[in-house]
């Protein structure tokens, strides 16, 4: 985690917008939002075929031969923890990146996660605090992932299940990503219509501002066992 601070994501004055290869601009006039017509944008963005190979085996929900884990579970965990790539997580490493662009609105996306996102922000024993402690602790400050961040531009309103087992996790986080963050969106896979936005967090210079945390009043999961849900709202700073 690093230190204090935060980005809006709206245009700076004089800053002119600058279209990528893809046609996706790099600002917004618009204050964040929801990402509207997701049928259209994904049908915008022009990907080669290694491209569309990765993405079929990242959104692939079944775990890989031998293991417990779909693909993009097990490329994100060696991301997170500097193991060594195999030769096909290198490839849908070096193939999704190829596909990142500007995207292009500053929208709102959300996350489900375990409770080694607030183990990764420093907060093991969150369950124990009140919500007063927990914004003293963490809004005003910033942190890095590795990886690529699997999220929804609306909420998995489309997924089976009414959304679960995402929606029911002991985290919910909801980021701000200004127009110029590096993602792409990913087609439907066997796990259904999630409405999943990939950003590219792979990226050394790229932080993330905690501007608010609460509770939900909901309980979320991690694993077997049960939490009060937490709710962070993130802005992406791209790098």
């Amino acid at each position: 985690m690093g230190g204090r601070g935060s980005s809006s994501g709206l245009i700076p004055p004089g800053k002119q917008p600058t279209k990528d290869r893809m046609g996706f601009s790099d600002t917004d006039t618009a204050d964040f939002h929801e990402l509207y017509n997701g049928r259209n944008y994904y049908n915008q963005q022009n990907f080669d075929i290694d491209t569309e190979m990765a993405l079929a085996d990242y959104v692939n929900p079944n775990a890989t031969a031998g293991s417990l884990y779909s693909p993009s579970q097990q490329l994100n965990y060696a991301l997170k923890n500097g193991d060594t790539l195999t030769a096909n997580q290198q490839f849908m490493l070096d193939s999704m990146q190829a596909g990142m662009h500007n995207i292009g609105y500053n929208v709102k996306l959300t996350r489900y996660a375990r409770v080694d996102f607030m183990q990764m922000l420093g907060v093991p024993n969150f369950s124990n605090m009140s919500e007063a402690q927990l914004q003293k602790a963490l809004v005003g400050t910033s942190y890095q992932e590795r990886g690529f961040l699997s999220t929804s531009h609306n909420n998995f309103k489309n997924a089976p299940n009414g959304g679960a087992p995402f929606t029911d996790k002991a985290v919910k986080v909801v980021y701000k990503a200004p127009a110029n963050t590096q993602a792409l969106m990913a087609p439907n896979g066997g796990g259904g219509q999630l409405g999943e936005v990939v950003i590219d967090s792979n990226r050394p210079n790229q932080w993330y501002d905690i501007t608010g945390v609460h509770f939900t009043g909901k309980r979320g999961r991690s694993g077997s066992q049960y939490y009060n849900q937490v709710e962070f709202e993130v802005t992406v700073r791209p790098g």
